[in-house]
């Protein structure tokens, strides 16, 4: 009856809390320290009236359309010699794409930057604008470090490049109900591009207008640590904040070794200090009766594992959407604060670390003794760590709404002793050849290539030699478009044929920075591959090309099945292993062409060769 009790005081306290705006959720439970929220209380207390920003002026109830952004960030270059603005692009409605650049001594070019021999740090905040209150808190710590001058020591040693509102054309479509599930502002834009495409997959394929945009801003000046700032759904829990970064073998070692080892454990100690709850991102499961932490594996289209397929640490910052806005800003604040000065204590040491991992692909390439990069990976059921989760116990209300009791959750500890997995198992992984060459053909992978910033030239003549490349089988095509593609799935069988590649084709070296890169969207089992987001399905429409109708068909394959035993054999333990095979005649005699030599030779090989001999000048 308590649990029930207690959940019955929390719903009411709940409907009053959120009289003015009956869909706003909230947690049960805030940190301690978030009622002074001390940071962002004295960020506030120093700036200057025309630099504070709406949210800061109706405590964190409202956010201001993108225009403030620009015009606060414009009034800040105006106040400091150390705030420059550049418009890196253009959006699809016609708003500038702008960035601040915040340097001392004159540093505001990535060349200067670099010999300087400064960090390059990059604040990424707005990639899903209805996740918004980074906007201000991107302008503060700007202004903290340029105008009140708090943190102007850092400029001796870094450079920051910061992003308010990547998603700003999404962010103007207000409305209290972009996000429902969140704990205010009172509105917010969209979580998608006003097209209906998520930024935060778009970094391996291109697609939008603002990432073609950012690609460019962000290769000229290739940050050493980027933060990418958002808010997360999901259970109610203690912590205020929780992250995730590339620190398995999806980042190579050098830099994972100063994530490891510096970064994370400063960051939780520093985060702890200042009254923060902080965890990484993730979920529990029930594993054997047991709830078990598990951390979450991603790709290269989100942006914190784009950033380590260029060898460089991404912070994923996830507030979370149930804590009180003002409660979501000051753990940004903090977690920015914070993060940045660690990597202070030692820039060249990060700066050593990133470019260690550059040189290492670029000696790894054509290598063939070399060990195999990573691709692809799940999470480790084996390799835990020991961790206390700080959860809240759950309780339980009647709906009218459901006729049922709903979950909710109390506002008490529930500190679980459990473990996390935190570990990747690698599920696929390449060897690095000296490079591709692209068929002349396929020029969109090239353009793909160019948005990314890879060297690649043209080559004059035909070349005709025996590359590695793969076959295809098990074809599959999604059956729902997702971010604007139809992706198709496979597996692969590795293949070493004799092939010509025409003249004005694309080689595309692996001696370059960017080679992990490449794999990533080059070898067809990475999970964000080119040819996985649908950019060469005329391949796999070639597989049926040709094929006679059945009346030609038949005596043909009854013809190859007498004169091949061995064939016959092959086909005969197809059909006893796979039913559904034998019960599809068109299948059987599909079989048989493939089988052919009627069959085109390029018919499900993939059309990019890889190459560890250079034969060519």
């Amino acid at each position: 009856m308590r649990l029930r009790t207690v959940a019955f005081a929390l719903l009411a306290g709940t409907i009053a809390l959120t009289a003015q705006n009956p869909f706003y959720p909230h947690s049960a439970y805030e940190p301690p320290a978030a009622a002074a929220a001390a940071s962002l209380t004295a960020s506030t207390k120093a700036s200057p009236a025309s630099l504070l920003t709406t949210s800061e002026k109706t405590n964190w109830a409202e956010v201001a359309p993108y225009a403030e952004a620009v015009a606060i960030a414009k009034k800040m270059a105006l106040a400091s010699p150390w705030v420059r603005i550049v418009q890196y692009g253009t959006s699809p409605e016609g708003r500038p794409m702008i960035a601040m650049i915040v340097a001392k001594d004159g540093d505001f070019t990535p060349a200067l930057a670099a010999k300087a021999r400064k960090a390059v740090i990059f604040i990424q905040s707005g990639i899903h604008s209805g996740e918004i209150e980074s906007q201000d808190t991107t302008l503060m710590l700007v202004r903290d470090i340029a105008v009140t001058k708090r943190y102007s020591s850092w400029l001796d040693h870094a450079v920051f490049v910061a992003i308010t509102n990547f998603n700003l054309d999404g962010h103007e479509y207000f409305s209290p109900f972009n996000r429902a599930n969140q704990n205010g502002p009172e509105q917010t834009g969209l979580r998608e591009t006003p097209r209906g495409l998520n930024l935060n997959r778009d970094y391996m394929k291109a697609d939008t207008i603002e990432m073609r945009a950012w690609l460019k801003l962000y290769n000229a000046w290739m940050p050493d640590f980027m933060f990418d700032n958002h808010v997360t759904d999901g259970a109610d829990m203690q912590y205020d904040v929780t992250w995730d970064m590339a620190r398995n073998q999806d980042i190579a070692e050098p830099a994972r070794d100063w994530v490891n080892q510096i970064f994370v454990p400063g960051l939780d100690q520093r985060m702890a200090a200042d009254g923060h709850g902080v965890a990484p991102y993730g979920a529990l499961r029930t594993v054997n009766g047991k709830r078990e932490f598990f951390m979450e594996v991603f790709s290269p289209r989100y942006s914190h594992l784009y950033s380590a397929v260029q060898n460089r640490p991404c912070l994923l910052v996830e507030t979370h959407s149930l804590k009180a806005t003002r409660t979501r800003a000051w753990a940004d604040y903090d977690i920015m604060k914070n993060a940045i000065a660690i990597i202070l204590q030692d820039p060249q040491g990060l700066r050593k670390a990133v470019r260690a991992s550059d040189a290492a692909f670029i000696a790894q390439a054509g290598d063939r003794s070399a060990p195999a990069v990573y691709l692809a990976g799940k999470v480790s059921d084996d390799h835990t760590t020991p961790i206390v989760y700080r959860s809240l116990k759950p309780g339980e209300y009647p709906s009218a709404v459901t006729g049922n009791m709903v979950r909710g959750y109390l506002p008490e500890p529930d500190n679980i002793d459990t473990v996390i997995h935190d570990r990747i198992d690698t599920t696929a992984q390449a060897t690095m050849p000296l490079g591709y060459l692209i068929p002349a053909g396929w020029n969109q992978i090239a353009d793909e290539l160019r948005y990314q910033g890879i060297e690649f030239e043209r080559i004059s003549a035909p070349v005709t030699q025996s590359f590695e490349t793969y076959r295809f089988e098990n074809v599959k095509f999604a059956g729902t478009p997702f971010e604007g593609h139809v992706m198709v799935d496979f597996t692969v069988q590795p293949v070493t044929e004799k092939i010509t590649i025409p003249a004005n084709s694309y080689w595309v070296p692996m001696k370059q920075r960017r080679a992990r890169l490449i794999l990533a969207l080059l070898e067809p089992m990475a999970p964000d591959s080119l040819i996985r987001w649908g950019f060469m399905d005329p391949e796999f429409a070639a597989g049926g090309r040709g094929m006679p109708n059945p009346y030609l068909s038949e005596p043909m394959a009854r013809r190859l099945m007498a004169d091949s035993p061995a064939l016959r054999q092959q086909f005969n333990d197809a059909l006893a292993a796979d039913a559904s095979f034998a019960a599809d005649p068109q299948a059987r005699l599909q079989w048989w062409f493939e089988h052919s030599k009627y069959q085109p030779k390029a018919t499900g090989r993939y059309p990019i060769v890889r190459v560890w001999d250079k034969t060519w000048k």
